[in-house]
C-alpha cells in the first residue's frame, strides 16, 4: 500500500509538473503569436512599398509615352497612378505611425511623391506634350525616381530589420517551446518507464500507470482542440492531416470534410490562385515563416476573413508541409473596410466642396484637415498648412487680426448649433490679398467643455469685394477730379461741423471756381476744359491733409473744408491753389496753349453754424472776390 501511494504521489506530481510546462509552452506560443502580428505587418508595409514604386514608375513611364505619342488616356494613366501612390504613401506612414525613425522616413516617402505629383500635374493640366516634358524633366534634374527608389529601400530595410528582430524572437519562442516539448516529452518518457517498472511488479500498477499516460496524451490533445485559434498541418501538397476542432467548429465542418482535403478548397474562388502563389514562394524561397490574411467560405457558405502564421515543417531540407495558427479577423477587416469607404467618402466630399473646407484647432492654432481647394485659391502647397501657426503672423493681413482672435474666442464659448461668421484677407502665396468670407460651427469639445475645433468653409470673395468699392467709390466721388462728389462733400461737412460743435473747434470752409470756364470749353473745346478741371483735382489733393474735405459741387465749382482750423490758414491753403494753378499751361497737344485763373471764398463757422450757413457764407465771399476782379482770395467778414 505504501509503494502504491508513493506511486500516486509520483503520478500527481508527473501530471502537474506536466501541466506547468504545457502552460509554459502555450504563454509562450502567444508571444510568438504577437510576434507573428508583427512581423506580418512589417510584410504589409513592404507590399504597400512595392505598391507604391510601381505606381510612381508606371506614372512616369505613361507621362513619358504621352510626350513620345500624345494621347490623353496615358496622360490620365499617369495622373491616376500618381494619385494611387500618393494614397499608398499615406497609408504607409500611418502605418508606420509607432516608430518615429520609420515615420520619419515614410514622411521623406510621402514629401516626394508630392513633389512628383505636383511638378506632373502642372503639366498635366495644360495637356500640353511640352509642358508634360518639361515637368519630366525637372523631375529628372532632380533625381527623383533615385530619391524615392532610396527612400523606399531605406524604409524597407527598416522593415526587414524589424522582420529579422521579430523572426530571431520567433525562433528563440520556438526553441524554448521545443526545449520545453522535449523536456515534457522525456518526462512522459521517464513516467512511462517508471509505470514499465512499476508493472512489471504489479500488473494492476502497470494498467494504472498506462491509464495515467493515456489521461496525460488526452489532455494535451484538449489543449490543442479547446484552443481559441484556428491550429492545423498540412502535407507537402497542402492537404491537410490535422486540424484542431475550435477549427472545425468555428468552419461549421466535420473532420472528414477537412481531411485529406487541399486548403485551396477553404478560400474565397477568387483569391485561391493569389493564396497559392503566396504560399509557392514562401516554399520556393524556405520561408520558415509567414503571416497572410484571406477569405474563407466556411461550411454555412458565410464568408470569414483569417490571419494566418505559417510554419514550415522541414525534414532536414526537405519541406514536408507546414503547419500554421489562424486567427478569425473578420470583424477586424469588415471595420478596416468600412473605415476605408467612410475615408474616401469623406475625401471626395471635401474634394468636390465648392469653397475652402477646414477643421482649425483653436487651442494649437493650426489647420487639422484643409481640402485641396486651399491651395487652388491661396496658392500655397500641402506641406505649408502644416506649419500655419509660424505662418500666422505674415498670413492674416494686420487690421483683420484683432477681429479674427475676438471671433475665435467667441468660437470657443458657442453652442454647438451656432454658425459664426467673418470676412478676413489672406495673403495669397505671390504676395497679393484674398478676401475670405468663412462660416464657422463647434466641431469639436475638450475636456473643459469649451470647443476645441471646429469646422468651417470659406469663399473667395475677392471680385465680389472689390466690384463693392468700386460701386461706393463711384457712388461718392468724382471720376474726373476724384475728388468728393456733391452730394458725399456734403455728408461730410455735416459730420464735420457736429464734430467741431462736440469739440468746441473751428472749421473753415472755402468756396472756389474757375474764371470763365464757359468761354474756355467755348474756344479750347471740352477736352481742354476736362483737362483743367482734371488738373484742379490733382492741386487741391495735393495740398490738403488726410483729414480735410474736398469736393467738386458741379461743373467748374470746387470747395474744400479744413477741419481744426480758422479763415485764415483756409485763405493759405487756398492762395497756393490759386497761385500753382496759374503758372500751369493748358491745351499744349492741341497747339492753342492758354492758362487759367480760379477765385476763392472762405468762412469760418461759429459754434451754432450749420452746413448751409456756412455755405452761404463762403458764397458770400466767393461774390465779393469776383467783383473786385477775380483771381483772388477773399474772406467772409
Amino acid at each position: 500500500m505504501a509503494a502504491l501511494s508513493k506511486t500516486k504521489a509520483g503520478f500527481s506530481a508527473g501530471v502537474a509538473l506536466l501541466t506547468v510546462i504545457l502552460s509554459a509552452s502555450i504563454v509562450r506560443n502567444l508571444a510568438w503569436q504577437q510576434s507573428a502580428l508583427s512581423v506580418a505587418h512589417s510584410y504589409e508595409v513592404i507590399e504597400r512599398l512595392g505598391e507604391i514604386s510601381f505606381d510612381a514608375r508606371d506614372a512616369e513611364d505613361a507621362a513619358r509615352a504621352f510626350t513620345s505619342s500624345p494621347d490623353q488616356r496615358d496622360l490620365a494613366r499617369s495622373m491616376e497612378d500618381l494619385v494611387h501612390a500618393k494614397e499608398r504613401g499615406r497609408e504607409v506612414e500611418t502605418m508606420v505611425a509607432d516608430d518615429a525613425a520609420r515615420q520619419k522616413t515614410a514622411q521623406a516617402v510621402r514629401l516626394l511623391l508630392d513633389q512628383q505629383s505636383d511638378a506632373m500635374s502642372r503639366g498635366a493640366r495644360s495637356g500640353n506634350r511640352d509642358e508634360v516634358s518639361a515637368a519630366l524633366a525637372q523631375l529628372d534634374r532632380a533625381g527623383f525616381d533615385s530619391r524615392i527608389r532610396t527612400a523606399i529601400l531605406e524604409l524597407e530595410a527598416q522593415e526587414h530589420e524589424t522582420i529579422r528582430e521579430r523572426t530571431a524572437f520567433q525562433n528563440q519562442m520556438t526553441g524554448v517551446s521545443r526545449s520545453l516539448l522535449i523536456l515534457a516529452a522525456l518526462f512522459a518518457v521517464c513516467m512511462v518507464a517508471a509505470a514499465a517498472w512499476t508493472m512489471s511488479t504489479d500488473l494492476k500498477k502497470h494498467a494504472r500507470a498506462k491509464h495515467a499516460l493515456a489521461a496525460k496524451e488526452e489532455q494535451y490533445r484538449q489543449v490543442v482542440d479547446l484552443a481559441g485559434d484556428i491550429i492545423c498541418r498540412t502535407d507537402e501538397e497542402g492537404r491537410f492531416i490535422f486540424i484542431n476542432q475550435a477549427a472545425l467548429a468555428m468552419l461549421h465542418l466535420g473532420e472528414d470534410e477537412v481531411i485529406g482535403r487541399s486548403y485551396l478548397k477553404l478560400i474565397r474562388q477568387d483569391k485561391r490562385r493569389h493564396v497559392e502563389r503566396f504560399y509557392l514562394r514562401q516554399f520556393g524561397r524556405k520561408q520558415k515563416t509567414t503571416y497572410h490574411e484571406f477569405p474563407v467560405v466556411d461550411g454555412h457558405g458565410v464568408e470569414r476573413w483569417f490571419g494566418q502564421n505559417v510554419q514550415l515543417v522541414l525534414d532536414g531540407n526537405r519541406i514536408t508541409g507546414f503547419q500554421a495558427i489562424a486567427r478569425d479577423i473578420t470583424e477586424r477587416r469588415k471595420t478596416e473596410i468600412e473605415l476605408q469607404k467612410s475615408r474616401s467618402f469623406i475625401e471626395r466630399i471635401a474634394a468636390t466642396t465648392p469653397g475652402i473646407l477646414y477643421v482649425y484647432d483653436l487651442v494649437e492654432q493650426r489647420n487639422i484637415f484643409t481640402n485641396p481647394e486651399a491651395f487652388v485659391v491661396l496658392g500655397y502647397k500641402p506641406e505649408d498648412f502644416l506649419h500655419l501657426d509660424t505662418m500666422a503672423q505674415g498670413l492674416f493681413h494686420p487690421d483683420d487680426q484683432a477681429v479674427i482672435r475676438a471671433h475665435h474666442e467667441a468660437l470657443r464659448h458657442s453652442a454647438d448649433a451656432d454658425v459664426r461668421r467673418i470676412e478676413y484677407r489672406v495673403r495669397h502665396a505671390d504676395g497679393h490679398w484674398v478676401w475670405l468670407a468663412a462660416r464657422e460651427t463647434p466641431f469639436e469639445r475638450g475636456p473643459d467643455g469649451l470647443v476645441r475645433q471646429t469646422v468651417g468653409i470659406a469663399q473667395d470673395v475677392t471680385a465680389g469685394k472689390a466690384a463693392q468699392d468700386k460701386l461706393a467709390w463711384q457712388a461718392n466721388f468724382d471720376a474726373l477730379t476724384g475728388l468728393a462728389n456733391r452730394h458725399h462733400f456734403w455728408t461730410r461737412l455735416q459730420g464735420a461741423l457736429r464734430r467741431a460743435s462736440i469739440e468746441h473747434s473751428d472749421t473753415s470752409l472755402c468756396l472756389f471756381d474757375v474764371d470763365h470756364f464757359k468761354e474756355i470749353n467755348d474756344r479750347f473745346g471740352h477736352a481742354a476744359g476736362d483737362e483743367v478741371l482734371e488738373a484742379i483735382g490733382n492741386i487741391v489733393r495735393g495740398e490738403l491733409r488726410s483729414s480735410d474735405i474736398a469736393g467738386r459741387l458741379g461743373g467748374d465749382e470746387f470747395c474744400f473744408a479744413l477741419p481744426g482750423t480758422d479763415e485764415n490758414e483756409s485763405a493759405r491753403v487756398a492762395e497756393r491753389i490759386r497761385e500753382r494753378l496759374s503758372t500751369l499751361a493748358f491745351g499744349m497737344t492741341s497747339g492753342s496753349t492758354f492758362s487759367v485763373t480760379a477765385t476763392f471764398g472762405v468762412a469760418r463757422s461759429e459754434s451754432d453754424t450749420d452746413a448751409k450757413e456756412l455755405m452761404e457764407a463762403a458764397d458770400r465771399a466767393l461774390y465779393r472776390a469776383k467783383s473786385a476782379g477775380r483771381n483772388r482770395v477773399m474772406v467772409d467778414a
